[in-house]
């Protein structure tokens, strides 16, 4: 099985990727960077880089080599809120998709499965009180994926993934505080909350590889309780 992955060299990104390359039903990822990946990963047997100078441009013949895969994993996004990165960068690449994908025999439909935040809105119109801005753009984003998804189910199925603050362990500078803080909202306030980097990685894989019964979007707490299990499991 092939999965496909933007956003790899970030913090959640990464974790998405060591989990996708340590999976046994996984054959190949394929990473779509602005620029390299460390040479510890970048050399994994599994793993194919390809450089990418406009993630608004999507070649067909580029998405034609790889149509294959069975899903995409979009780890890609901004804190500040861009229409470009947050918007245009990841509707450019479902539509290219579906224009290559609607061109094949019968196959599984692709899944897309996008990193989204739990304090997103799809409601253009609500006054937020903080960080309007991103979370407007990124619902937007949630909003159109899904009803392009739905205008093409034959061969396109969309997931929102919604997380609340992410932990990780070796974040370091203003990330580590972020991590830190989130993991002590997550630890008063329960698992809707807050949940740790590798339950959210292992989380975002198995939706790639399957998913069968999960919802279009799905919250924090069910991203923590199955992505414990998925941890737990690849211990046994």
């Amino acid at each position: 099985m092939k999965i496909l992955i933007v956003g790899a060299s970030g913090m959640i990104g990464s974790e998405a990727l060591n989990q996708c390359l340590a999976h046994p039903k996984i054959s190949s990822v394929v990473a779509f960077v602005r620029r390299d990946l460390p040479a510890d990963v970048s050399k994994h047997p599994k793993l194919q880089c390809i450089l990418v100078k406009d993630f608004a441009v999507w070649p067909e013949d580029l998405l034609q080599a790889h149509v294959d895969a069975a899903a995409m994993i979009w780890a890609m996004g901004t804190y500040a809120g861009s229409l470009t990165a947050d918007l245009e960068y990841p509707l450019a690449f479902l539509e290219s998709m579906v224009r290559v994908l609607e061109k094949q025999p019968s196959r599984p439909r692709f899944r897309y499965v996008h990193l989204s935040g739990k304090f997103v809105r799809q409601d253009q119109e609500k006054k937020l009180w903080f960080m309007e801005k991103p979370r407007k753009i990124k619902g937007l984003l949630e909003s159109r994926a899904l009803a392009f998804a739905e205008s093409h189910a034959s061969v396109l199925e969309t997931i929102i993934v919604k997380p609340g603050g992410v932990v990780a362990e070796k974040a370091r500078g203003m990330l580590g505080v972020i991590s830190v803080i989130s993991s002590m909202v997550g630890a008063v306030l329960g698992e809707n909350w807050g949940l740790r980097n590798d339950e959210l990685g292992a989380f975002m894989t198995y939706l790639a590889i399957d998913g069968k019964g999960e919802d279009s979007i799905i919250e924090s707490a069910r991203i923590v309780r199955k992505g414990r299990e998925l941890l737990e499991s690849q211990k046994r």
